[in-house]
């Protein structure tokens, strides 16, 4: 994801923010793992775990230790949460199997070259074309 979203969801989300004291963890050495397309999901999922916990009178706690595509899905390792907050995320990792990783259009996972994504076609060629080795013209 684009730092300049990150840096939206971390400011709004000050929870959220990588703790940049722990130098070995996935979430502080690569943050958000995923493409544009899912900022609204990763949004969206923040401000109900905000709402569960605000409901609660509870101030959040738990501990982020990953957020990343995997397999095609919007994955978020959550650590020490209140037992609704796992389900929040379980249900926008099912919806996001349905939005494009990239463009946020509707999408669904496919496996195209041993590797799941969710990708629409247009951007499914654009990151193609963008890892496309250049040939040797002789």
């Amino acid at each position: 994801m684009k730092q300049e979203l990150q840096e939206k969801i971390f400011t709004r989300f000050p929870w959220t923010r990588p703790d940049e004291s722990d130098t070995k963890s996935p979430y502080t050495l690569f943050q958000l793992e995923c493409g544009d397309g899912w900022f609204q999901l990763l949004w969206d999922l923040f401000t109900e775990i905000e709402s569960l916990y605000r409901s609660r009178d509870t101030e959040i706690q738990l501990t982020i230790g990953q957020v990343k595509q995997k397999f095609g899905s919007l994955t978020v390792y959550i650590h020490d949460a209140l037992p609704e907050a796992y389900e929040i995320v379980n249900r926008y990792q099912t919806l996001s199997e349905t939005i494009c990783e990239s463009c946020a259009i509707e999408s669904s996972i496919q496996q195209r070259h041993y590797y799941f994504s969710t990708l629409c076609d247009p951007c499914y060629e654009k990151r193609l074309q963008a890892r496309a080795i250049p040939r040797r013209i002789e």
